[in-house]
């Protein structure tokens, strides 16, 4: 969907062709003062203009995104247009949207199937689908969403998951003890659970020195090289968690060699993700140890807790959890130990 500028008037305008009864039509409108007003303004022609199920999935993609670039954090819509530009869009955008049946949509599955990805990400692109198509049973008339009779693929929690004991995670910080910041920022991961963008926002005002204790109120994300400081995943993930003195000791000490520190300096400015990922593939390697993502800390500090009998109630609540049904769909593979341990109870009695 081209715009064009008339060098006379430097206003900008559209030109392109519809059907009418069988019949291409030209449409030509001229006066736009911006590139944008003029491309929306043939979208929205060729979507009012067409039977609603006769538009394709390119232009039901361009309304869809128009509707949630406003609606959404930029960190989310960043990653929704990523899997739709380089999953999505390239298999099904010319594809009229009434013409995308469920076998359709299985042929697609098995391509994205034989590419190997993980089972959560498969997940996560099929879930995108969904949703665009759910967005034009509401919008466009579409009878009903083809994904439902196609069935799903991935896996919503990945079942097994890597993790470090607490002596492999003394292991990784004993080969990454030269590197200060790190040595920080990897103790807060493991000793809390956060996730990597709550600890990566955190200000030195979040940490409550007497009492031992971090405020989680924001979170970070670097977008197209520009840092992004937001709200939190969901509302209950704003919470006030306990860390152990020891921890908070090395966050004080780290805190003295800082450039003039104030309470709204962030303790790992200039840091990101990527970063403290790149360290754990570098040292668990000197270490001797699996590789791990950064995010698998806290899968670590939520497996070593409930193997030290916190129950999940109180682990969701320290992990800023929604629901504590998320939390038992996280980590149910080690509570099933617990039926074991009930099965050995009940036989001995």
């Amino acid at each position: 969907m081209p715009a064009y500028k008339d060098e006379k008037s430097k206003k900008w305008y559209v030109s392109f062709y519809v059907k009418e009864n069988g019949i291409s039509k030209k449409v030509k409108k001229m006066g736009f003062n911006k590139k944008q007003e003029a491309m929306e303004y043939e979208r929205n022609y060729i979507n009012s203009f067409v039977s609603d199920t006769e538009i394709t999935f390119e232009n039901l993609y361009k309304s869809y995104m128009d509707d949630q670039k406003n609606r959404l954090k930029p960190s989310t819509l960043e990653s929704k247009t990523y899997i739709f530009n380089k999953k999505i869009l390239p298999f099904f955008q010319k594809y009229k949207i009434k013409e995308i049946t469920p076998l359709l949509i299985r042929k697609w599955q098995n391509e994205l199937i034989k590419e190997n990805f993980a089972q959560t990400y498969l997940r996560a692109i099929h879930e995108q689908l969904v949703a665009i198509l759910n967005y034009a049973v509401k919008f466009y008339n579409l009878n009903k969403n083809p994904c439902s009779a196609a069935g799903r693929i991935g896996k919503k929690n990945a079942g097994e998951m890597n993790i470090w004991t607490l002596e492999e995670f003394k292991q990784f910080i004993k080969a990454i003890n030269h590197k200060k910041e790190a040595v920080v920022g990897f103790n807060i991961l493991f000793y809390t659970g956060m996730r990597v963008g709550e600890m990566l926002a955190l200000t030195i005002s979040d940490i409550d020195f007497e009492k031992c204790k971090i405020r989680i109120n924001k979170t970070f994300q670097r977008i197209k090289r520009t840092d992004v400081i937001s709200t939190p995943k969901t509302p209950k993930s704003k919470r006030t968690i306990d860390c152990p003195k020891f921890v908070i000791d090395i966050i004080q000490d780290y805190i003295k060699v800082l450039y003039k520190p104030t309470s709204k300096t962030r303790l790992f400015e200039g840091f990101t993700k990527s970063k403290f990922q790149n360290d754990v593939n570098v040292y668990s390697r000197k270490a001797n140890l699996k590789k791990i993502r950064v995010h698998d800390l806290r899968h670590s500090h939520a497996t070593f807790l409930l193997s030290k009998g916190v129950n999940i109630v109180s682990l969701s609540r320290r992990l800023g959890h929604e629901r504590v049904s998320t939390t038992l769909d996280i980590y149910s593979h080690v509570l099933k130990e617990d039926d074991d341990l009930i099965k050995d109870i009940l036989n001995n009695l």
